[in-house]
């Protein structure tokens, strides 16, 4: 009998960028019919308690989970990091100066901003960011706060994309030393949406580097993509994941929870290689 559960590993919550709480979350996940999810917060960690917790009252297979902003080169890309453990020293002081780097990135922007005329505020990022991770899009929130734009795309096309007069360039983090990290946490990492624009010398380096797998699906993969992405991952003997990268649910009320998903036996085949990891990390 054909195995019918599915799963979403990638998907945000107001720990970072998403509209809703870890709990709130997972409660939608669980409403859309997945059984397993990963919540994969943008640098940061702190809404995997919340969301173990929901996840498991609601009967939900949950792995720890989260998106790191790394470099290539002078390439930004980021890596999904599964199965880690949270305590980690290493990894957690990782993510506490990734977080200062946030914090100092969203002030240069409201600098550069106020310098060009705009009136917004850090306080008033600070507070869209609700504690949260702060990043870009609380910026585009101030900006529409403040009335300056009408939207998130607005924002984005005149203040805050690259070669804009408040895009400010993440400080560099070499994903050579995220993936280190991740494997010294007993965890795994993951190509996060390589999409049509990561070149093959960015994969092939991570690949050297020890990366783990690939997202496959992914709102961003049509069918070719992601058959290509599999046949990447078959011959390096990749892990392939995915899920909907879900933020927020849209104006019209629509979620992609549910609509992007991944069959068990991906998953499977990630808890083994997590297994693999955590032995050979206690055998050290």
């Amino acid at each position: 009998m054909a195995d019918l559960r599915r799963a979403d590993l990638h998907m945000h919550s107001t720990a970072s960028d998403g509209a809703l709480k870890p709990s709130e979350l997972m409660r939608k996940a669980y409403e859309a019919g997945l059984r397993c999810v990963a919540l994969t917060d943008h640098d940061t960690i702190s809404g995997l308690a919340e969301a173990k917790k929901a996840a498991k009252a609601l009967g939900l297979d949950f792995i720890s989970g989260v998106e790191i902003s790394a470099s290539v080169g002078e390439e930004e890309v980021h890596l999904l990091g599964y199965g880690f453990d949270p305590a980690d020293e290493r990894l957690s002081a990782h993510f506490t100066r990734l977080q200062e780097q946030r914090v100092e990135r969203a002030r240069h922007m409201v600098r550069k901003l106020q310098e060009a005329g705009v009136g917004i505020t850090y306080d008033a990022v600070a507070e869209a960011a609700g504690g949260g991770a702060v990043g870009r899009p609380h910026v585009a929130a101030a900006l529409i706060g403040a009335g300056v734009v009408a939207d998130h795309h607005e924002a984005f096309q005149r203040f805050l994309s690259d070669g804009e007069i408040g895009f400010v360039p993440k400080p560099p983090f070499p994903a050579s030393e995220a993936l280190e990290a991740l494997h010294r946490a007993a965890g795994v990492g993951v190509l996060a949406h390589p999409g049509h624009w990561t070149a093959s010398h960015v994969l092939m380096s991570l690949i050297r580097d020890g990366l783990d797998g690939i997202e496959v699906v992914h709102p961003s993969h049509d069918e070719m993509l992601q058959n290509y992405y599999r046949r990447i991952a078959a011959q390096y003997d990749l892990l392939t994941t995915g899920g909907s990268d879900f933020h927020r649910e849209s104006e019209k009320g629509r979620t992609r929870l549910g609509r992007h998903t991944i069959p068990y036996s991906y998953v499977d085949r990630l808890l083994t290689r997590l297994r693999q990891r955590r032995n050979a990390v206690h055998s050290d």
